[in-house]
């Protein structure tokens, strides 16, 4: 997934960073209460250990298999609300008998998530350098960065965009929500005390929740990414369940003005039903394409009513408790943070080898593998960091897990710097291997040459755009005037146009018909990613709108080789297996479904009398297509697994010139 919204791999991840009650305690009325010395207790109640369960559940099933589990990622807003009920629980109880600390609080939280997280991360990194190239580790180690420092929602966010490498080669995407918990974590205590403080609890996180949910009903529509990253508009689902520890504190059963003739049990029973009915109608019809949103609400009352019937209601207490989900529910902090990476490395590795087979199978024995790390690491590793011991012993512990994510987040930090690690590989494709970004080399526009000489519209997606570079050194040589006009993300005009973009999509077709009418362009080139779109005939109208308005010369340019994998590392792999470690210029291998796209153009623009141009023709013949031109990564001809470098769209732009112009 490119981006959010679109193929939403990376749009619907979350850490299960749960607060986790911890193990051990003092046994009152069949109830589990945690006590240490300075630390407020509060009771245990294992259907939510259950509840936690069947959030992580749904989430790896989703990941493993969306289309067994379509709507698996609401389990981020499951745990959401678990995680506002247990932090609210813990500070009120805290202030009401004047034991709460910042200083114990946020040692407890370091001593919870940093354990796990730390052997995650290093995992990750180690996995990383056998079976990642530069480009991506380079991208991992930003990652591995911001993950350590809690900010990886913050990155998420800055990624999304056209050019954003997917989802299933981010192996650490996932902790993107361990950022806003923890960014909740950091606003919340202070903001409860204050407001403990003068006794406006309740109402204020009312009126806060109502702010932060309006706000993402009002954001998700046009900014679908940043309601689904950014915490503003995800702290209505933590205080959700701080309302619920608010009225627990009073007795009642939900965080609402309930009258206290429905707490009886049959009424308990009714609430944990509807909620059950909600989370499996959010699990089965939430659309990932416009979340949060409205269908945040399903998940999120879900979860409410179930916490608020408390632990004696019959499916709680049969069901939520039952021993098996409660020991998922007590691993699912680590059972989440393996099984991404998990599920990335394996897919990586198999798609490497086998192209897309055997992905089923993969999946299953990732997941089974998840399980078996995230035990081994929460009866191995959490536990002893968590047990009991003095005051001093704790605090020595957490400053020592404080000073080993530093240096993850400094080892993330030098993966960046040294360009991803290409020393990695031989001395002989070192300089090949180098990441690249794409439009990074373009040169900066000389407004100076565009004083004169005729007109030249580049018109279309990133692949009309990935022409500029050549174009504006082919104003060295010839005189012309350049522009550039796209068709908008979403609005490609040989495309289906979903219900809700069309007035918007109508709106910029005008817009542009209007300009291109205004502009009179001389020459018009029209590129795309053809292959992406279904409609390519569609791409008729637009000639003949072109050819309306008096465009005598119009070309259109074929779709560029689509590689599997990135070209560097095809020519490493070529590298590898060539008995004399030849680097070849020219490479097989690419996508050969777009020659029958290639095929329909031809066949369109010739039938309306319009000139094409086979990128094929320029670039590939009987040895294969020409992926580099020298021998360092600045001439490789496609950064990515399409779009032109600098280089490659000089290349091609010179080779094509004549046609273009004469």
């Amino acid at each position: 997934m490119a981006a959010i919204p679109g193929v939403m791999w990376r749009s619907h991840m979350f850490c299960l960073a749960a607060l986790g009650q911890e193990i051990g305690g003092i046994e009152r009325n069949g109830m589990m209460t945690l006590k240490r010395a300075g630390v407020p207790e509060i009771p245990y109640r294992a259907d939510i250990d259950g509840l936690r369960a069947i959030a992580v559940l749904a989430v790896i099933g989703f990941h493993a298999n969306p289309a067994l589990i379509p709507g698996g990622f609401v389990g981020v807003d499951i745990f959401f609300v678990i995680s506002g009920f247990l932090i609210s629980s813990l500070i009120r109880s805290g202030l009401k008998d004047g034991s709460f600390s910042f200083i114990e609080f946020y040692g407890r939280r370091i001593r919870r998530l940093f354990p796990a997280l730390i052997v995650v991360l290093l995992a990750t990194w180690s996995v990383g350098w056998f079976i990642l190239p530069p480009s991506e580790y380079a991208a991992l180690g930003r990652h591995t960065l911001a993950g350590a420092a809690f900010a990886a929602n913050v990155l998420s966010y800055s990624e999304v965009g056209y050019f954003d490498m997917p989802a299933t080669t981010k192996p650490l995407l996932h902790l993107w929500s361990l950022g806003v918990e923890e960014q909740f974590y950091i606003v919340f205590p202070a903001l409860l005390l204050l407001l403990w403080r003068y006794r406006a609890v309740r109402s204020s996180l009312v009126l806060i929740g109502i702010v932060s949910f309006a706000l993402n009903i009002g954001l998700v529509r046009n900014h679908t990414s940043f309601s689904f990253y950014l915490p503003l508009t995800r702290f209505w689902e933590f205080i959700a369940g701080g309302l619920l520890a608010c009225s627990h504190s009073h007795g009642r059963t939900f965080g609402l003005p309930i009258p206290s003739a429905l707490s009886a049990l049959p009424w308990r029973n009714f609430s944990v039903a509807a909620g059950t009915l909600l989370i499996l109608a959010g699990v089965s019809f939430a659309s990932e394409e416009s979340f949060p949103g409205w269908w945040a609400l399903l998940p999120v009352l879900g979860a409410f009513f179930i916490i608020g019937a408390g632990p004696k209601a019959w499916l709680n207490r049969a069901m939520l408790a039952n021993p098996k989900l409660v020991f998922v529910g007590l691993i699912s902090y680590p059972l989440y943070l393996w099984h991404w990476p998990i599920l990335v490395f394996a897919r990586t590795i198999i798609r490497n080898d086998h192209g897309n087979e055997y992905l089923r199978t993969t999946a299953i024995i990732a997941v089974g593998l998840t399980f078996v790390l995230a035990w081994l690491t929460y009866r191995f590793i959490e536990r002893p960091v968590r047990a009991r011991r003095p005051v001093y012993a704790a605090r020595r512990i957490t400053a020592a897990l404080s000073a080993s994510l530093a240096v993850v987040a400094l080892f993330g930090l030098a993966i960046v710097q040294i360009g991803g690690l290409a020393i990695r590989y031989p001395k002989e494709v070192q300089a090949l291997l180098t990441p690249l970004t794409v439009g990074a080399d373009y040169s900066p526009a000389d407004e100076s040459k565009n004083s004169a000489g005729p007109l030249l519209l580049i018109y279309g997606d990133s692949h009309a755009g990935h022409l500029l570079a050549g174009l504006r050194l082919l104003q060295n040589e010839r005189t012309f005037r350049l522009s550039l006009a796209g068709w908008g993300w979403g609005c490609a005009p040989v495309e289906d146009i979903k219900s809700d973009d069309e007035e918007k999509c109508r709106k910029l077709a005008a817009g542009n018909e209007k300009l291109f009418a205004q502009l009179k362009p001389d020459i018009v080139v029209i590129g795309g990613a053809w292959g992406q779109y279904k409609h390519v005939e569609r791409i008729s109208e637009t000639l003949r709108a072109f050819q309306r308005i008096g465009i005598r010369r119009i070309i259109v340019i074929g779709t560029v080789p689509a590689w599997p994998q990135p070209p560097q590392m095809m020519l490493y792999k070529a590298y590898r297996a060539d008995p004399l470690h030849r680097i070849p210029e020219r490479l097989f291998g690419f996508d050969t479904q777009t020659l029958m796209v290639d095929r329909r153009l031809r066949k369109i623009t010739s039938s309306l009398g319009v000139n094409y141009i086979s990128a094929y023709d320029t670039l590939c013949n009987e040895n294969g297509c020409l992926v580099r031109l020298g021998n360092t990564a600045s001439d490789i001809v496609q950064v990515d697994l399409t779009h032109f470098s600098a280089a490659g769209s000089w290349f091609f732009v010179g080779h094509v010139a004549n046609q273009i112009f004469d």
